[in-house]
């Protein structure tokens, strides 16, 4: 009965663990180590058709016999293996075989022509021996983690922190153009958070670059301003609110002696072309506030002080101070953000400052 065949058709398949160990990579995602994974798995495959047939004609003593053949293809136990490799990272490329067998026998019905008498046809039924059905498959797939092994880093949202007051302070102070690494070694960060920090600010139109990346212009009076958002003198720096019973000119005279690290800040820092009012309230950044309260012949004072102590928050304040007069005066640029987050008439005084230092580029950038 070589003639009983049927077409062969893809089967369903239920299994029992998964065709190959690539999907693994998915869970695993980047925590995937391994060099290689082996996967064996069993299932049960159902065929998609389930029942062969065929119907075969042909001349016997000149007239048509007719031979049905019918298959059954039978539900069983598959088995497949597979070797996962891992490429790089959470890449790797895996090959599996699947393979099916089982036996069944066909049945076969018909009419055979009579050998003496015409128009005589004789039934037949019976079986075949058993038929082997088989199937081999080969699977061969490629798979990566579902994320990034080495995703890219948020983007900096904020310009909190000592680092990015640093860059802030060098992109106002120096004039632009300068490159990404010469503006990390101006402010002392890294080149990869010197670019988040200057994707923010060119993302808010604080600064523009050019294709190379490099800075080409800096809206240093927006830049200040965007700053003052995520800074706050008596917030960012620890302060110290004290009282100078002798007055500021008293607490100014004992400044120029002190041996100690200080720098004025606030209204007794601005310029005096830019100043709009007498100073009521000193600004001094000092090292220790509570060390040099008598040095500086002062009272700590929770109401009425005239002296604010500020212990700096960083390095960047002592950057590009001002000798004038004996008295050291912080950067215009420092005292400009110290003044738009300060209190009462400050603000004002900032904004007076922020027109003379335009008027006056050359007087305080570089």
């Amino acid at each position: 009965m070589g003639g009983v065949n049927g077409p062969a058709k893809a089967g369903h398949y239920v299994l029992i663990g998964c065709l190959l160990a690539v999907p693994g990579i998915a869970q695993a995602q980047t925590a995937w180590r391994d060099h290689a994974r082996v996967s064996i798995n069993v299932g049960v495959q159902q065929p998609a058709a389930t029942t062969f047939s065929s119907t075969t004609t042909t001349t016997v003593y000149l007239e048509t016999a007719t031979i049905n053949t019918a298959y059954q293809a039978p539900r069983g136990a598959f088995f497949d293996g597979g070797l996962l490799i891992r490429i790089h990272g959470g890449f790797g490329v895996g090959a599996a075989v699947s393979a099916f067998s089982k036996s069944s026998a066909a049945s076969v019905s018909g009419t055979i022509p009579h050998p003496f008498f015409s128009n005589r046809l004789r039934p037949i039924n019976g079986t075949t021996s058993p038929l082997e059905r088989s199937e081999t498959a080969l699977y061969i797939q490629a798979e990566g983690a579902d994320e990034d092994p080495s995703p890219p880093r948020r983007g900096i949202r904020s310009l909190k922190g000592p680092k990015a007051a640093r860059i802030v302070r060098a992109l106002c102070d120096w004039r632009s153009p300068v490159g990404v690494r010469e503006l990390a070694r101006r402010a002392g960060t890294d080149p990869g958070y010197t670019t988040r920090v200057l994707n923010l600010l060119q993302e808010e139109d604080v600064v523009r670059r050019g294709a190379d990346g490099a800075v080409t212009d800096v809206r240093w009076q927006d830049l200040l301003r965007r700053w003052a958002q995520n800074y706050q003198v008596t917030k960012t720096n620890r302060t110290l609110a004290s009282l100078a019973p002798r007055g500021l000119d008293a607490f100014t005279a004992r400044l120029r002696s002190y041996k100690g690290r200080w720098a004025l800040t606030g209204s007794l820092a601005v310029p005096q072309a830019a100043s709009i009012a007498p100073s009521r309230v000193a600004s001094c950044y000092v090292e220790n506030p509570e060390g040099v309260v008598g040095t500086l012949d002062l009272r700590p004072a929770e109401t009425g002080a005239n002296v604010l102590l500020l212990e700096p928050f960083d390095e960047v304040v002592w950057e590009r101070t001002r000798d004038e007069a004996g008295l050291i005066r912080v950067a215009v640029s420092q005292c400009a953000v110290d003044l738009l987050t300060g209190t009462g008439r400050e603000p004002a005084e900032a904004e007076s400052l922020l027109s003379w230092m335009a008027e006056n580029e050359d007087a305080w950038r570089a």
